[in-house]
């Protein structure tokens, strides 16, 4: 990956059909864009939940270059029951950062989940400086807090946000107030 403009395509494997090529592929993306992390990422290319699917972009040598792991769960909004699709670990190789792939990764998620609407919003939680580029690549920041199984502690806990969404079956305005109640772990 030497930083030189391509065509990527893009790659939406089901859990089940992940390879063992393809995972430590996976997990080599992940350690790279995360090397703080990168002893977790060894040993698992998600973090939470296990996702249903991986969607990726590859170059024309066919490895991944940008990821993300989504899966649906029924969850509580501020009393109401919602179909979330909860997305998780979405990383692009530093290597080709700033060549549009997470804008790319993130629109053809939009564009799988509108041709299955398989939920009423996707859903993630991000650190406030990565926030922007999720607002700038069409989700929108909701101040919702989430309660989830904290993978890593094992305890429940309420985590502020940054929160974002993204309407597919629903549209923006029918988004609760409240907490977000995740009923598991995170993704």
């Amino acid at each position: 990956m030497d930083g030189i403009r391509m065509t990527w395509t893009a790659h939406l494997t089901p859990r089940a059909g992940v390879t063992p090529e393809l995972e430590q592929d996976l997990r080599a993306l992940l350690q790279a864009a995360y090397p703080q992390w990168a002893a977790f990422w060894a040993g698992a290319s998600f973090w939470g939940s296990e996702p249903e699917w991986h969607l990726w972009l590859a170059g024309p040598e066919g490895r991944p270059a940008a990821q993300l792991g989504c899966g649906r769960r029924v969850a509580e909004v501020g009393g109401q029951e919602l179909t979330l699709m909860g997305v998780g670990g979405v990383a692009t190789h530093p290597a080709v950062q700033g060549q549009g792939l997470g804008r790319q990764l993130l629109g053809e998620l939009a564009a799988f989940l509108r041709a299955q609407p398989l939920a009423d919003f996707a859903f993630l939680q991000c650190r406030e400086e990565v926030a922007p580029f999720y607002e700038r690549s069409g989700l929108s920041r909701v101040p919702n807090p989430a309660h989830f199984l904290d993978p890593d502690e094992g305890e429940w806990v309420t985590n502020a946000g940054p929160t974002l969404i993204l309407p597919v079956r629903r549209a923006l305005g029918d988004w609760p107030p409240g907490t977000v109640q995740l009923r598991g772990l995170p993704w």
